[in-house]
């Protein structure tokens, strides 16, 4: 059984994560900051680990195969310490423990941050140096940025590209669903990509990521 680390995996997009992924028959640890999180999570079918990227997590990354990092500073967090220093840290300790996959759940908007309003740009600047640590890590990478995210049901329909032209919005249940069949689909390995609502379902999306140029950066 393939066991999978989340990290965030009591967050808005990481507990659809993290309830995909056992819906779906994989071994799940989910990082999480409390206690009462800590029992949501056993509730789910996960083994939980108290802890955050800036204290103790290596724990339960011992004997993974693959890690999800869903992990975000929100409207009130400090990008910078979260989504750059965290998420890299994380990194770093995956490459030390030669975990071989790690999916990360980044953002529309970190490769062109100049294009975005500007109270989104900390956050974008924050999440693209995180993003050029995984792509240069040597793990086998997924990077998928969604637009913006929205808690209406999944409607398992998509467009993803690695440059999108438009902008658009996507469901959070959409999102988990693209990055637990990442792990099984090849075509995303490797690959950043934008992901939005769209006319194709999200294996045809996945598909069509192939032959692509990589991160798209």
């Amino acid at each position: 059984m393939t066991t999978v680390f989340v990290a965030g995996a009591h967050g808005q997009t990481g507990g659809r994560i993290v309830r995909e992924l056992v819906k779906e028959g994989y071994e799940v640890r989910g990082l999480v900051r409390n206690e009462e999180h800590h029992r949501d999570m056993e509730a789910a079918g996960a083994t939980a680990y108290l802890g955050d990227l800036s204290e103790s997590f290596s724990e339960g990354l011992k004997g993974a195969d693959v890690v999800i990092c869903s992990v975000g500073a929100g409207a009130t967090g400090d990008p910078e310490h979260v989504d750059h220093v965290g998420t890299v840290r994380l990194i770093e300790q995956c490459v030390l423990d030669q975990i071989p996959r790690f999916v990360l759940i980044s953002s529309m908007g970190t490769t062109n941050p100049e294009d975005m309003p500007p109270f989104l740009k900390p956050f974008l600047i924050a999440k693209r140096k995180a993003e050029k640590v995984l792509e240069e890590s040597g793990m086998v990478y997924t990077i998928i940025r969604p637009g913006g995210l929205t808690n209406d049901p999944g409607t398992g329909r998509v467009s993803a590209s690695i440059h999108l032209a438009q902008s658009g919005r996507i469901s959070r249940d959409d999102v988990a669903a693209a990055a637990v069949l990442s792990l099984r689909m090849e075509e995303a390995h490797n690959r950043a990509f934008d992901l939005i609502e769209g006319p194709e379902t999200l294996k045809d999306a996945l598909r069509g990521l192939k032959g692509l140029d990589g991160s798209g950066s």
